[in-house]
């Protein structure tokens, strides 16, 4: 039903692309409230997580050889967040450090940074709300793009934004999903891990099925998310 209601908007918008009216503003608005939408189902659903399994004393299962477990999750989780965040700079021109000798200093750092505020709750909760805002923030620049693609204006703005074409916003939208989605599953599993005094007292136990559940909250969450924006790619 969105969809067709921003298609709506745009179609009146392109009659009149010349002037900012009405329908070009709210059609502008649109493309950012789904994202304030996704934030803030996140922040309500997927930042504090309590889990089933940990509270349960007569559960016995535990996982062994965890530093290989904790290693390869808090690494890896910390690769991809890091990545995300470089790839947000990267589409600002006067940020890019891409083809820059420091690079993979730069990357180091932030990827030690990342590492250290996973390792304590109250700072992992705080790189949640940065990753959200990131997510807001390439929502913006996407967004602003596409927009100023159809107004043909995107070479005066070509000195802050990378210059993307139509067909890649549409790839870089799934994209931006996708990676979130990503983000939020290793996120729930280095949560489940890190929960309490697990790490401390070297036992984790297996998840329980109540557990699992917060996985395919995630998981059908983000789908939806997804087929909205393979729907608002057709109809524009």
């Amino acid at each position: 039903m969105f969809p067709i209601v921003q298609d709506q908007w745009l179609n009146i918008f392109l009659l009149n692309k010349n002037n900012i009216s009405y329908y070009a503003i709210l059609y502008y608005l649109s493309g950012l409230l789904f994202p304030l939408i996704i934030i803030n189902y996140s922040s309500r659903n997927f930042l504090n997580y309590k889990f089933d399994s940990n509270n349960n004393e007569s559960n016995k299962k535990e996982f062994k050889n965890l530093f290989y477990l904790i290693s390869f999750c808090i690494l890896l989780l910390s690769l991809i967040i890091t990545n995300y965040f470089i790839f947000s700079f990267s589409l600002v021109a006067n940020f890019s450090i891409y083809n820059n000798l420091s690079y993979l200093k730069i990357k180091i750092l932030i990827l030690i940074i990342i590492i250290l505020l996973l390792l304590l709750n109250k700072t992992k909760r705080i790189l949640k709300k940065l990753i959200l805002i990131n997510f807001f923030y390439l929502s913006i620049v996407i967004w602003s793009n596409h927009y100023f693609n159809l107004l043909s204006i995107n070479d005066n703005i070509s000195y802050y934004f990378s210059n993307i074409k139509l067909p890649e916003l549409e790839s870089l939208n799934i994209f931006n999903i996708a990676y979130l989605m990503i983000i939020e599953i290793g996120y729930y599993t280095w949560s489940f891990i890190n929960n309490k005094n697990n790490i401390s007292n070297w036992r984790v136990p297996y998840p329980s099925k109540t557990d699992l559940n917060h996985v395919m909250r995630i998981t059908v969450f983000y789908f939806g998310i997804l087929i909205y924006y393979l729907i608002f790619n057709r109809l524009n």
